[in-house]
């Protein structure tokens, strides 16, 4: 069980979300698109438990892995260790190499954030999240915008990949590229 239950959100005097409501199935892929400002990345933080909702409510029973916006790399990290931060398990150096491999990243890993290129981070960030949600259980996945920095190329094999990895996941997807959201969802919000 995922739902946002007429949730609203204001910044100041600026109403970012009004009444908003979404069910979200177990293993339900949903893409939550709209104009920027319109409060899809509010709705993930609210999700994410990051921000507090002004009236309504999220509920959820599962397990939750958020990959943000931005890659939020730590700049005295290499590649790898950024992965090996926020992993615990025994098998945490298994998964960083896991999932460098599947982002196509193997042979930067001990390359600084500031030798990547935008796209990089993200794929960096994208694999982060993957070990991290494959170490925690996850079974809530919410991603916002995480191939915008990709080409055309990248993006389709992160996706083939996202869409392996999420199978019997539930997944809230934030983006504006319209081809991506139909690729990804089985149901398209538009804000």
């Amino acid at each position: 069980m995922t739902e946002f239950v007429n949730v609203s959100k204001r910044y100041d005097d600026a109403k970012v979300i009004e009444g908003f409501s979404l069910d979200v199935s177990d293993g339900e892929r949903v893409v939550l698109m709209g104009e920027s400002g319109i409060g899809k990345t509010t709705l993930l933080n609210i999700a994410a438990g990051l921000v507090k909702p002004d009236g309504g409510d999220f509920k959820t029973d599962k397990k939750i892995a958020y990959m943000f916006q931005e890659p939020r790399l730590l700049p005295t990290f290499t590649v790898n260790e950024n992965i090996l931060a926020i992993l615990k398990g025994k098998d945490k150096v298994k998964l960083a190499e896991k999932y460098l491999k599947l982002a196509e990243l193997d042979g930067h890993k001990e390359k600084y954030p500031e030798e990547l290129s935008g796209g990089m981070a993200q794929r960096v960030a994208f694999a982060r999240f993957l070990a991290f949600a494959e170490e925690t259980g996850a079974t809530l996945l919410l991603l916002d915008e995480p191939f915008s920095a990709l080409d055309e190329d990248m993006r389709e094999r992160m996706i083939a990949i996202l869409l392996e990895f999420a199978k019997e996941k539930s997944v809230i997807y934030v983006t504006h590229n319209s081809g991506e959201a139909e690729k990804i969802s089985q149901k398209i919000i538009k804000l």
